[in-house]
């Protein structure tokens, strides 16, 4: 499979591999990933992994590699050398191109775990990008999501990735507890300045029964309000876009040449193998996902599927138009006419009436406002 990302100049071909390494030292209260603070299962996690990998994967091209969680920075270098390993043997990285160097190795890490030595160690593997989960650079706002690390030691951190050459990319999360328009701003600023090439910008999602949606309904947290986060949106996506940073996906912003080949993927529906408990994968049309239960996983990994969906002609049109819509780019106006009908056409002109949509040469895209409804909206044209 090939498929050509014209918008940004890269051609993915092969496939991807996701791999879920959970482990964390604590849960934020935020998080509702499958994760584990039980460090003391690494060493069987990392086995029952090696085992599906082999069982799985027998040959393929490889385009991208993801290390997720959890937090793949607090699994051990041996560990982690393990499963680079057998990634490997059982695939085949692609060939470099003059868009790419070399495949695209990806790993999240938290800043308490980011040293020189940990960065070292990482490139020795063949790592090439360091995603940091930094949240915030206020420190009333980490800790009242439960973060361990502090704002200097995320200054630090990203400073040091940077320096390295290798690309950094920064999460940061809108609509924190005890953010302002003053604290969210400072910390936009502060990321800007450190130099990374990408930077993610989540909008805080209150997942039912997590700590910090209990706290909330129970009135013992407030967050900022719907109006102040959709204000903070647009004008980051201005800041950042000013700075270089461009938006290509509604919450993912870029240097030129530093989008995330392995997200770009997902957006696309480009094939990926995920391994690792609660993994999701895309082979052949069908989407399916390994148990979010540890010791099960570990028990059986090579069996440890617990969800498949083989995606008929209404589900692929309706991932066509999600995925395609969340990108900034958008898609050619032929195309959704063509997957929706007359319905489209009038959806396009009351959208861009509305001013939630805009168009540029043939193609259909969101403003900074219709990102924010952007479900909704899309969810209109069903």
């Amino acid at each position: 499979m090939i498929i050509k990302n014209v918008s940004h100049g890269v051609a993915i071909g092969g496939y991807a591999v996701y791999v879920h390494l959970p482990f964390c030292r604590v849960h934020c209260t935020y998080c509702p990933f499958a994760i584990s603070t039980d460090l003391s299962q690494q060493n069987a996690y990392t086995d029952a992994l090696i085992r599906e990998i082999r069982s799985r994967l027998n040959g393929e091209e490889i385009e991208s590699i993801y290390l997720g969680g959890g937090t793949p920075s607090r699994t051990s270098i041996e560990n982690l050398q393990r499963v680079a390993d057998e990634l490997r043997r059982g695939g085949r990285p692609r060939s470099p191109s003059a868009a790419q160097a070399a495949p695209e190795f990806s790993i999240e890490a938290n800043p308490e775990d980011i040293t020189p030595d940990s960065l070292a160690a990482w490139r020795d593997l063949g790592i090439n990008r360091v995603s940091i989960g930094v949240q915030s650079f206020d420190d009333v706002e980490l800790a009242a999501i439960g973060r361990i690390h502090n704002a200097q030691q995320a200054r630090d951190a990203v400073a040091m990735t940077v320096a390295t050459g290798g690309r950094t990319s920064l999460d940061l999360i809108l609509g924190l507890p005890h953010q302002t328009r003053h604290s969210f701003e400072r910390t936009l600023d502060e990321a800007i300045a450190l130099g990374v090439g990408h930077l993610s910008l989540y909008m805080l999602d209150l997942e039912e029964g997590t700590p910090l949606q209990v706290q909330v309904e129970r009135g013992r947290v407030r967050v900022a309000d719907d109006e102040l986060i959709a204000s903070l949106y647009q004008r980051a996506v201005t800041k950042l876009e000013a700075a270089g940073l461009a938006q290509y996906e509604v919450s993912n912003f870029a240097r030129s040449g530093e989008e995330c080949i392995h997200n770009l993927r997902y957006w696309h529906r480009g094939e990926y193998f995920g391994f690792g408990m609660a993994a999701h994968s895309f082979i052949n049309e069908e989407r399916f996902a390994n148990t979010r239960n540890i010791r099960d996983y570990i028990a059986d990994p090579e069996h440890a599927r617990d969800f498949s969906e083989l995606l008929g002609d209404d589900e692929r049109k309706r991932e066509q138009l999600f995925l395609g819509l969340r990108q900034a780019r958008g898609m050619y106006y032929e195309e959704l006419i063509r997957l929706c009908g007359q319905e489209a056409s009038e959806w396009i002109e009351r959208g861009l009436r509305d001013g939630w949509l805009r168009q540029s040469g043939e193609r259909v895209a969101f403003t900074s406002s219709g990102f924010l409804l952007s479900n909704d909206y899309i969810s209109q044209l069903f």
